[in-house]
């Protein structure tokens, strides 16, 4: 029996624009990692033998970024490549600049760890649950690349600072560990140590019983440090997220296991505790007539 013959490798050139150039632009096209090709294209890809899911690595040819993507459409004007903004920010790339596009075939991925840049990500009601639902469109992460995700009128962006079993990961069809590193814009307080204060008090008029007070200082609330582990161990403990559409009885996203942290759920960031007063000390002598 013959051996089938092996997929070949599509390797095209294009202009690349933004979709929201593409003649039926929807708002959602702006969303997750797929691009728009001509219909010349697919029949390529056709003749290559590539099949669905069909995902490709995109490069800048002028500064060699590199990232992966999917595929939506093949609507676009021939010679031309519609992607999302976001994406061609990322590869530094502007509107009528060449791209380079290659079929490729990556691993089912099953680690990746996520950075976002901003802390309001993680001040959502629950950034988990926003990031299963964006991570829906994605086909491909690629380690060192940043993804934008939507959430009502907001935007974040998140770096991907690792994935695994390669740099180049699909997602779709598959189970995936999150874990999450502090955000980039995120620092921790330092606790403070009061300077200690003498106060002394006497009057002329009540000499023969002055009296001198020691201020103890008085200790504020203490700020815990929070390590990078447990920073994001409430946010997506004991969780996975997967690639199919979720079951019920399924959770979607699991962090890495870290040190327990004793702030309140209602404070995940690592609430203030609170601090102990120690008391004023009052020492009184005896009393001297001065003649």
């Amino acid at each position: 029996m013959p051996t089938p013959p092996r997929p070949q490798t599509f390797r095209r050139q294009f202009k690349v624009y933004s979709v929201a150039c593409a003649n039926n632009y929807k708002a959602s096209m702006e969303e997750g990692d797929k691009i728009l090709l001509p219909p010349s294209a697919f029949r390529e890809l056709g003749r290559c033998m590539i099949t669905y899911p069909m995902m490709f690595q995109v490069k800048n040819p002028q500064n060699e970024a590199k990232t992966h993507c999917g595929v939506m459409e093949f609507t676009a004007p021939e010679g031309m490549a519609y992607f999302p903004f976001w994406m061609m920010s990322g590869l530094c790339l502007g509107n009528g600049d060449a791209v380079d596009i290659k079929s490729v075939s990556l691993q089912k991925g099953n680690y990746v760890k996520f950075q976002p840049h901003k802390t309001k990500f993680t001040q959502l009601s629950n950034p988990r649950i926003v990031l299963e639902k964006a991570l829906r469109a994605f086909s491909c992460l690629t380690k060192g690349g940043t993804i934008a995700i939507k959430h009502g009128q907001q935007v974040f962006y998140l770096d991907i600072i690792e994935t695994k079993p390669g740099n180049a990961i699909t997602i779709i069809d598959t189970d995936v560990n999150v874990d999450f590193a502090p955000p980039k814009d995120f620092k921790e307080e330092k606790k403070t140590v009061p300077k200690q204060r003498v106060v002394a008090k006497s009057s002329y008029e009540d000499s023969k019983h002055s009296n001198l007070v020691w201020g103890a200082p008085k200790q504020g609330p203490s700020l815990k440090k929070t390590s990078s582990s447990s920073y994001f161990n409430k946010l997506s403990a004991g969780k996975t997220l997967s690639g199919r559409r979720p079951k019920k009885s399924s959770a979607l996203v699991r962090a890495s296991s870290g040190k327990k942290t004793r702030s309140s759920p209602s404070q995940p960031w690592g609430a203030k505790s609170s601090g102990t007063k120690s008391g004023s000390s009052r020492f009184s002598g005896k009393g001297y007539s001065l003649k």
